[in-house]
């Protein structure tokens, strides 16, 4: 039997259905391939399909070990001598392959993409991603520097000449490893738009907070100013781009984006507050009076605070108020508070806002994802 020129690899965790609808769609695709391995990270139901297929190997993990080392364990395992990677949770047109294929036979290129965008729904999450943050090279054909993980295409030779995983113990943004990586090593990433992907998978607000921090946090940590500086580099960090959206926001309809943005606001400054404290960039007392300030936004909306604050819990944040704290290193930090309350705006999600959250929260049936709990430890030594 002839050696596969092409496999398909695919990760599942608890969330098979999305594999078995991605397996029921590869036989409309252009270009289909020769191997399918699907990986299951020790999700409780062992995977199976739901018809036998003979290009398909299950893989299984008795214990889950998340993405990094379920795409890794695909990859290695694979036979063909290109593969295409694909996450469960993404769907492609039809053309995907047929498009990019030719691409990855141009001089110098390692890794190849194309467009995303996230179309999971019509839940919160789903549309503040589609307007601010989850998709990526959606008009661009040429050369990139990051090429997401959803869908991507590479030799096998190239994946086992620079070592695959094997140096990142990570459970996330292993997508930005490899793109640094193969360019690290001379490859070029080429996206071409022509290739289109969608993100289907529904996450939480506290998810997306965390996911979106995960991608970022080292780096806005690894910077961090230290004692009187400390408050002013999380205003420019945390603050501006919230004010920067909030207009976008207000254009598009959209009021509970600005409670998404003041969520992931606060959510990133706790963390950089805990890690502040630990390194010796800034104190309790300057932690507790943030607390104290944010509270003091919240002011006369109780529903809205204690929605809030339940949020901020999935987020890894258990508000628990201090009797007192240093209120003062926060005053022009929270000299945005007026605008939002005078506006009409937290009156408008006390009495509305709050309750379509609550009803989202009853009714939407969300996905799986390994960033409901992504930690954000720095690595030891950094200050």
């Amino acid at each position: 039997m002839p050696s596969p020129r092409l496999s398909l690899c695919t990760y599942t965790f608890n969330d098979a259905d999305f594999v078995h609808d991605l397996l029921a769609q590869v036989p409309s695709w252009l270009v289909r391939p020769d191997e399918i391995v699907v990986v299951d990270d020790g999700s409780k139901q062992p995977f199976a399909p739901l018809t036998p297929l003979p290009q398909l190997r299950v893989i299984r993990l008795e214990e889950n070990q998340g993405i990094t080392r379920a795409k890794g364990t695909g990859l290695s395992a694979a036979t063909g001598e290109l593969i295409f990677s694909m996450d469960c949770d993404t769907r492609v047109a039809p053309d995907w392959l047929a498009v990019n294929l030719p691409n990855l036979e141009r001089p110098g290129v390692g890794l190849v993409g194309g467009a995303l965008v996230h179309a999971a729904g019509a839940d919160l999450v789903s549309r503040y991603l589609l307007a601010y943050g989850d998709n990526h090279n959606l008009h661009h054909v040429g050369e990139v520097e990051f090429i997401p993980g959803n869908a991507f295409l590479l030799r096998r030779s190239t994946w086992e000449q620079v070592g695959g995983f094997d140096s990142y113990a990570e459970t996330n943004c292993q997508d930005h490893y490899l793109s640094n990586l193969l360019r690290s090593r001379g490859y070029a990433l080429y996206s071409d738009a022509g290739a289109k992907a969608w993100q289907m998978r529904k996450i939480r607000r506290a998810t997306l907070c965390r996911r979106v921090w995960k991608w970022c946090h080292k780096a806005v940590k690894g910077q961090m100013l230290g004692q009187a500086r400390a408050v002013p580099y999380l205003f420019e960090v945390a603050v501006k781009p919230m004010l920067e959206r909030s207009g976008t926001s207000i254009e598009l309809g959209e009021p509970l984006f600005l409670y998404v943005d003041l969520l992931y606001m606060a959510h990133t400054v706790l963390d950089c507050l805990d890690y502040g404290v630990e390194a010796g960039l800034t104190t309790d007392p300057v932690r507790a009076g943030f607390l104290r300030r944010l509270a003091g936004l919240f002011e006369g909306y109780p529903r809205l605070w204690a929605c809030f604050r339940t949020d901020l819990a999935g987020c890894g944040h258990l508000v628990l108020m201090p009797s007192a704290g240093d209120e003062d290193a926060w005053t022009d930090f929270f000299l945005f508070s007026d605008m939002l309350r005078n506006s009409g705006l937290f009156d408008w999600l006390e009495r509305q806002g709050v309750d379509q959250l609550r009803l989202e929260d009853r009714e939407e049936q969300y996905h799986f994802s390994s960033y409901a709990k992504a930690g954000f430890a720095m690595p030891s030594g950094a200050s």
